[in-house]
């Protein structure tokens, strides 16, 4: 059981119950002011069964693409910007349905992917004929089969979803080649909309939560914490990374959409 008094970004035990929202609270560290909710995802040991993948769920799925690739593109452009991918190894980090490493594949690149839920790995095994993994990035499979291999590993919406997100990076870094490059976007808490949601409940002294309850959800898969810019910046220096770039093929200003290069060692 994790105490969420320690802090999940800097690790001192300084956090402490500030919004009390739907199912869940949201913590702060009065260290470093993040703020994440207090329910971690279970990934238990899959069991041999029947496919998830049934004709309704695959048709669901699809119908989503079409939005998907809108963003997803976008990201590649971003990626290509920075990177010359013809022939580059690259690991996309919660693939979902796999659109990202199907669109990397077709840029000339040799995608591989991580995505924990079953029926988006049988749906990318379908749909794009990719076989992506169930095993986290933290797990000995790609740290040490696959330390130092990776051109690019990418994160889209996915640090805000991940239990540990130091954790995460630090294990993200151990797969890139030095001087190989990380790409990720995930949700900006410097945004009006996050201000917003803290007025809402302040104001309202706890009785309209409903903004905050959009942002986090005790759900798995969902969101379990947001960085300011300053927070996702130190967390990436410390994690072994420099930060190269904002992305300006994106003008969401609720994002933070961010290029790093792997420090040499």
């Amino acid at each position: 059981m994790y105490d969420f008094s320690r802090c999940k970004l800097c690790g001192e035990n300084a956090a402490a119950p500030k919004y009390k929202l739907k199912q869940m609270s949201l913590y702060a560290c009065s260290n470093c002011d993040f703020h994440y909710i207090d329910v971690l995802d279970d990934f238990p040991n899959e069991q041999p069964r029947e496919s998830l993948l049934t004709e309704k769920a695959r048709n669901f799925i699809e119908s989503k693409l079409p939005q998907n690739a809108i963003q997803l593109k976008k990201n590649l452009k971003f990626v290509k910007a920075h990177v010359a991918l013809s022939g580059m190894h690259c690991l996309d980090i919660g693939s979902g349905a796999g659109l990202f490493p199907s669109l990397l594949k077709e840029a000339g690149a040799v995608p591989h992917g991580i995505e924990p839920q079953q029926i988006f790995r049988e749906f990318t095994l379908k749909k794009f004929q990719l076989s992506i993994r169930r095993e986290l990035i933290d797990d000995p499979c790609w740290q040490n089969e696959y330390a130092d291999y990776f051109d690019v590993v990418t994160l889209w919406d996915t640090l805000e979803h991940v239990n540990f997100p130091a954790e995460t990076l630090k294990a993200a870094c151990r797969v890139i080649k030095p001087g190989g490059h990380l790409f990720l976007d995930t949700p900006s808490r410097d945004s009006f909309f996050y201000r917003a949601s803290e007025w809402s409940y302040r104001f309202s002294k706890g009785t309209k939560p409903l903004l905050l309850n959009t942002l986090y959800s005790p759900k798995p898969y969902c969101h379990k914490q947001i960085f300011t810019t300053a927070q996702l910046w130190t967390l990436l220096e410390i994690s072994g990374f420099s930060v190269v770039g904002r992305s300006s093929f994106h003008r969401s200003r609720n994002k933070l959409v961010v290029v790093c290069r792997k420090n040499a060692a």
